[in-house]
């Protein structure tokens, strides 16, 4: 019983975080929706097999079993929600649509009997044999592209290595999910097919409590950490306009909730309180329309000079109100500083080399890695980009 209850408990709390991100999502819904389609029907299994089981329903059991197979879905489900989070999408491509169609295709066939009336010869028997392959298929598929594009994610921003190494996390667990996943089909299969022993429906629920179990935990991890939804964009910036409202981005945070332990900067915070949203939008208007940090000596010390405040209280900004360290931020308006510079045709007589270099930068290799950071484009990828819309 009590299993079953906890079965009920994951569906149920899985519906909450459907509930909970569609209401609340701002960031990468095309993204979240493979996610969101994979809690969605794996919470009605689960709900469905609980209840059956907690009232020893047999027809909620066998129904059960006719919907079970729609799990097949998860792992091509996966591949597309992995493939959106490295790419950024921001739009559904149709042709994405074959990885489940095909599969749903192969269900239906399975469930009607189409091409077996057609052809004379019983398709739907490999139904299972075709379904261990193809789930083998796509666990390789979904390795190579987190080994390539997630796991071994590079960056020289602060704040982005935070974010990467926290999407790192999270791909990891879902990966281990997915082998979860796949691991306990191919026992049943396994156990059917290569040891002539039919699976009843109790052994088909036997380790459906696990499986709640696994989702529990993924649903705690959402909601203590709901930035993992949001992807590799929440803080990527508008490249092709300059942004002076500090509240338009989010590098900010005028009302911070972060905790001050150190004696001297709550005193600080007492004298500066009311002035923060002034400097807050000093700081983001420098940001975006500065040659200071072409100089590379220029100092926390000389930006405080330049904006006309105590170096404390710009110490206390950064340490307090920004999701930036200064070095991000000096790496930022570097990178901003290059954008105008490119969309005003500075490469038509010279070379990207010499653009790092002009903004600040030591040489290319750091300027490339900061400005895929900052733009979530290479320079080649944002100036074919720039090429195209003056083609349109």
């Amino acid at each position: 019983m009590t299993y079953n209850i906890l079965i009920v408990l994951s569906a149920l709390l899985g519906y909450i975080i459907v509930f909970i991100t569609l209401k609340n999502s701002k960031y990468n819904k095309i993204l979240n929706s493979f996610l969101l389609f994979i809690i969605f029907i794996s919470s009605t299994i689960k709900l469905i097999a609980g209840i059956g089981e907690v009232y020893n329903d047999n027809y909620l059991r066998t129904l059960y079993l006719k919907i079970n197979v729609y799990i097949a879905l998860f792992v091509p489900s996966f591949y597309l929600y992995f493939k959106y989070l490295i790419r950024n999408q921001k739009q559904f491509i149709i042709k994405d649509l074959l990885h489940i169609i095909f599969l749903l295709f192969v269900i239906a066939e399975r469930e009607l009997l189409i091409l077996d009336r057609i052809v004379g010869f019983k398709i739907h028997y490999f139904f299972s044999q075709f379904v261990a392959i193809y789930s083998l298929v796509y666990l390789l598929m979904i390795f190579l592209l987190l080994k390539k594009n997630v796991w071994n994610k590079k960056a020289t921003l602060t704040f982005v290595i935070t974010q990467n190494n926290l999407i790192k996390k999270w791909t990891i667990v879902l990966f281990i999910v997915i082998i979860a996943f796949i691991f306990r089909f191919h026992i049943v299969y396994y156990k059917e097919y290569l040891y002539l022993e039919p699976s009843d429906i109790h052994y088909s629920l036997k380790y459906l409590w696990v499986v709640s179990t696994v989702w529990i935990v993924l649903f705690i991890i959402i909601l203590s950490n709901p930035e993992i939804l949001y992807g590799y964009s929440i803080y990527q910036m508008k490249s092709s306009k300059t942004i002076e409202d500090s509240q338009n981005n989010n590098y900010w945070d005028i009302k911070s909730n972060t905790k001050i332990n150190n004696s001297q900067d709550r005193l600080l915070k007492e004298k500066i309180n009311t002035k923060i949203e002034h400097y807050l939008f000093e700081l983001n208007a420098i940001l975006y329309k500065n040659n200071y940090f072409t100089n590379p000596n220029f100092s926390i010390k000389d930006l405080a000079q330049v904006l006309n405040i105590p170096t404390s209280h710009l110490k206390y900004l950064f340490k307090y109100h920004s999701k930036l360290s200064f070095s991000d931020y000096k790496k930022i308006s570097r990178i901003q500083n290059s954008l105008e510079l490119i969309n005003n045709n500075y490469l038509a007589k010279n070379t990207l080399e010499s653009l790092s270099r002009k903004v600040g930068f030591s040489s290319y290799n750091p300027f490339f890695s900061c400005f895929k950071d900052v733009v979530g484009k290479s320079p080649h990828e944002y100036i074919s980009t720039i090429k195209g819309e003056l083609d349109k």
